[in-house]
C-alpha cells in the first residue's frame, strides 16, 4: 500500500501537458521497435518457423498413434490380423492430414478438435489387413463386411469401397504352411466398383460367420487330430456359440465321422464341401484358416474371450458327457483306490513288461485298468479315461486322451531313451499343466529300452544320441521312435506311483 500511495503522489506532481508528451513519446519508441523486428525476420524464415511448428504437431500426432497402433497390434497378434507395413503408413499419413486441419481452423473449438482421431481410427480400421502370415506355422486371414466365397475356384473375394488398390494372397487353410499336399485358397481384397470389378454375384446368403479350413495333413494321427484341427477349430469357433458354418476343403468325410460330436458342438449348421461346391457364399464375416498359438497349447491372452486349456477340456467333457469334473481326493476319501490307466500300445515303443507293472501298480494302491483306444471310438474311450484319476504310459499319440480326465488327474509319461525329454516337454507336459492336471515325468535308462537288442551298449545310438538327432526328425525317428520299446524297470519306477498317490491326496 505504502508503494501505490508513493506512485499516486509523483504522479499527481506531473503536470498534465508533460504527462501527454511523456505518452506519445512512448508509443513512438513502441511503433519504431516492432517495425525493426519486423524488418530482421526475413521471408524465407519464415516458413521455417512455421515447418517446425507443423513438425512438432506431427510427430506428436504420430506418437499418440503410433502408441495406439501398438495397442492394435498386439490386439491383432492376439487374435485377428496384423501387417505392419499398413500400420507405418497410416502412422506417417494420418497425422499429417491432422496437422493441416489444426493449421485451418486455429480457433476450433476443443470439443470439436476431439473428433479428428476418431475419423482416423475409421480408416485404420478399414485399412487394417486382412490376413497374417507372421506365425511361423499358419497363417490367418479375417474379412468382415462383403465377402464371397466360391468353392471350385478356392478363391475368397473380400469387397471393400475404401480398399485403395487390390491385392491378393495365397491362403494354406491348415496350422503347418509349410504342408505342400494342402491346396491353397486365393483370398483377395478387391474395390467395389474399381479397376477389378469383375465380382462373383451372390447366390447363397447367410448372416452367420464362415470359416475355411483344410483337413488332411497329418490328421489320422490322433495326436495331430488334436493340435492341428479340433483344438484350432474350438479356438477359431467357439465364440460364435455355434452360429458359425465351417466350409472345409480336403474333405475327409470319415473324420467328421470319427469327430462328430465335436463338429456339432461348435456348428448348428450344415458343412459345406468347398471343393465341390459351384456357389457363391456369402457371409457377413470369414476367416480362412484356423487360430493357432501352439501345439496343444491356448495362450487366454492371445484368445477370443481369454479362452483357456481349461475351457478346451471342460467342452470335451460337456461334448461326450463325461461325468466327472475332478479327480478324486484321497484326503476326503481315504480307504478308496484311485483308478490308474496303463496305456497299452499295440505297436511302436509299447510296454513289454505289462503285468508286471500291473502287479507293482496295485501294490501301490491302485486300482488298475488295462486298455488302449480302438479306431474310431472316442466316445468309449473317453468315459474310461476320464473314469480314471491317473493314465501313464510311453510317450505316444494315446497320451493325447489327457483331455478327457477329470481336473486334479495326474498324467504320467514315460520318456524313451534317448534324449528326447525336450519333445515329451513340448507334447504333453506344458499342455497337461494348462489343463489343470498334475504332470510327472519319467525318463527310462538305457537298460530299459529295448534298443539293447539291436545296438551293442557303446553303440553311438547309446553313447551320442546326438549324432542322430543332428540327421534330423526322420533320421532320429526311425531309431529312438519306430525301433524302441520299454521294458520298465518297476521297482526304479515305484517312487513315481507313490508320488501320484501322494499328489491326489491334495
Amino acid at each position: 500500500m505504502g508503494y501505490e500511495k508513493t506512485v499516486a503522489r509523483n504522479l499527481s506532481r506531473i503536470e498534465a501537458r508533460k504527462l501527454g508528451l511523456a505518452l506519445l513519446v512512448g508509443c513512438c519508441v513502441v511503433i519504431l521497435t516492432y517495425f525493426i523486428s519486423m524488418s530482421e525476420t526475413s521471408v524465407d524464415q519464415q516458413p521455417s518457423v512455421a515447418y517446425r511448428v507443423g513438425s512438432n504437431e506431427a510427430v506428436e500426432g504420430k506418437t499418440r498413434l503410433q502408441s495406439h497402433e501398438r495397442g492394435r497390434k498386439t490386439e491383432d497378434q492376439h487374435g485377428n490380423t496384423a501387417d505392419e507395413g499398413v500400420h507405418r503408413k497410416n502412422s506417417s499419413t494420418i497425422p499429417h492430414s491432422i496437422t493441416k486441419e489444426e493449421k485451418r481452423e486455429p480457433k476450433q473449438p476443443e470439443a470439436e478438435k476431439i473428433h479428428a482421431p476418431k475419423r482416423d481410427d475409421r480408416m485404420i480400421q478399414m485399412m487394417k489387413p486382412i490376413c497374417d502370415f507372421s506365425n511361423p506355422r499358419t497363417e490367418f486371414c479375417e474379412m468382415k463386411g462383403d465377402v464371397r466365397i466360391h468353392g471350385k475356384s478356392s478363391s475368397v473375394v473380400f469387397v471393400s469401397p475404401h480398399q485403395p488398390r487390390e491385392e491378393e494372397w495365397k491362403v494354406v487353410p491348415y496350422v503347418r504352411k509349410q504342408m505342400e499336399n494342402i491346396p491353397t485358397v486365393t483370398v483377395r481384397a478387391a474395390a467395389n466398383g474399381g479397376a477389378s470389378a469383375n465380382l462373383p454375384r451372390c447366390t447363397v446368403n447367410q448372416a452367420v460367420p464362415a470359416i475355411v479350413f483344410a483337413l488332411g495333413g497329418f490328421t489320422g494321427n490322433y495326436y495331430h487330430d488334436f493340435t492341428d484341427v479340433l483344438l484350432p477349430l474350438f479356438l477359431t469357433a467357439r465364440q460364435f456359440d455355434g452360429d458359425v458354418q465351417f466350409l472345409i476343403t480336403n474333405i475327409q468325410p470319415w473324420w467328421l465321422l470319427k469327430y462328430q460330436p465335436i463338429i456339432k458342438g461348435l456348428t448348428r449348421y450344415e458343412l459345406v464341401d468347398l471343393d465341390h461346391s459351384d456357389e457363391v457364399l456369402c457371409h457377413p464375416h470369414v476367416m480362412v484358416g484356423l487360430r493357432f498359438h501352439n501345439d496343444l497349447i491356448i495362450e487366454p491372452a492371445r484368445a477370443p474371450n481369454a479362452y483357456s486349456m481349461l475351457d478346451f477340456t471342460e467342452f470335451l467333457r460337456g461334448t461326450y458327457s463325461l461325468p466327472r469334473d475332478h479327480a478324486i481326493s484321497l484326503r476326503e476319501h481315504p480307504t478308496k483306490k484311485p483308478r490308474l490307466l496303463v496305456v497299452e500300445r499295440k505297436g511302436k515303443r509299447r510296454f513289454v513288461n505289462v503285468p508286471e507293472i500291473v502287479r507293482m501298480a496295485e501294490e501301490s494302491g491302485f486300482e488298475v485298468v488295462r486298455t488302449d483306444a480302438k479306431f474310431g471310438d472316442v466316445a468309449g474311450f473317453a468315459s474310461v479315461v476320464n473314469s480314471c484319476d491317473a493314465i501313464m504310459g510311453v510317450h505316444g499319440a494315446g497320451l493325447t486322451n489327457f483331455v478327457f480326465l477329470p481336473k486334479n488327474a495326474v498324467l504320467i509319461q514315460i520318456v524313451p531313451c534317448c534324449e528326447l525329454e525336450g519333445m515329451a516337454a513340448h507334447t504333453f507336459r506344458f499342455p497337461s499343466s494348462d489343463a489343470g492336471l498334475h504332470y510327472l515325468e519319467y525318463n527310462i535308462t538305457v537298460e530299459e529300452s529295448t534298443l539293447l537288442d539291436l545296438y551293442p551298449r557303446d553303440h553311438p545310438v547309446f553313447t551320442d544320441p546326438q549324432s542322430l538327432h543332428r540327421q534330423g526328425f526322420f533320421k532320429m525317428g526311425a531309431v529312438y521312435l519306430a525301433k524302441q520299446n520299454v521294458r520298465l524297470d518297476v521297482n526304479r519306477f515305484r517312487p513315481f506311483l507313490l508320488k501320484a498317490m501322494d499328489l491326489l491326496r491334495q
